[in-house]
């Protein structure tokens, strides 16, 4: 995977893989839609292809249009964008599970207790949802306040309220970094040897297909 890294970097032809719709057999990108929006986005390095791939997911669908059009987003709240924020990502999507745990941090819940509410949601407990969200909203709320960043407890309470929402949906249809990261690696290998390979590619693929139906 490192000597893969270091191939891809920078690598246009690689990228142009994604950036030009040449998706057929590349992995989270063959399907029509995934082409058309891949193609829009046009992912440059292996972190942008991580979070195109969780950012596809049902869950992401409300902001979907901000990230692929690269738009800056933020809450307006620097300690919370700051968790959400880092040198791969400048703006605060909720993409991944770890993501939504540094929320339900943010509103005070023990680590040790974030991923199982976050399970909790995906498997639709609502008396375990219910209880949560009790919580979470003024405990949220509160958290903003505290930043001093605003002093309106309606403000805190409707951004209580909205990240709630976030967490419902992406409990429901995301995943975890390493999954994405996984993915990301074995579709970027296939455009990498498409890129570079093209006859020795299709020969194999060709030959897969073939033997598929036997």
């Amino acid at each position: 995977v490192n000597e893969l890294l270091e191939q891809i970097d920078g690598d246009k032809s690689t990228w142009d893989i994604y950036a030009k719709g040449y998706t057929m057999c590349i992995n989270q990108v063959e399907q029509d839609k995934s082409t058309q929006k891949v193609m829009k986005y046009k992912p440059q390095n292996i972190s942008e292809l991580c979070s195109f791939i969780a950012g596809i997911r049902p869950s992401f669908k409300s902001m979907y249009h901000i990230f692929e059009s690269r738009q800056h987003f933020d809450y307006g709240i620097k300690a919370f964008d700051n968790l959400l924020q880092d040198e791969y990502r400048d703006s605060s999507f909720i993409f991944y599970q770890e993501d939504l745990m540094k929320v339900l941090g943010f509103a005070g819940f023990p680590m040790k207790d974030t991923y199982t509410i976050i399970k909790a949601i995906s498997k639709k407990k609502k008396h375990v949802i219910e209880d949560a969200k009790d919580r979470f909203i003024p405990n949220f709320a509160q958290a903003i306040l505290d930043t001093k960043e605003t002093d309106n407890q309606d403000v805190a309470n409707e951004m209580a309220n909205k990240v709630w929402k976030i967490i419902e949906n992406s409990a429901s249809y995301g995943f975890n970094c390493s999954h994405s990261y996984c993915m990301s690696i074995d579709s970027v290998t296939l455009a990498w040897l498409k890129a570079h390979y093209p006859l020795e590619f299709y020969k194999v693929a060709l030959q897969r297909y073939t033997d598929k139906e036997k």
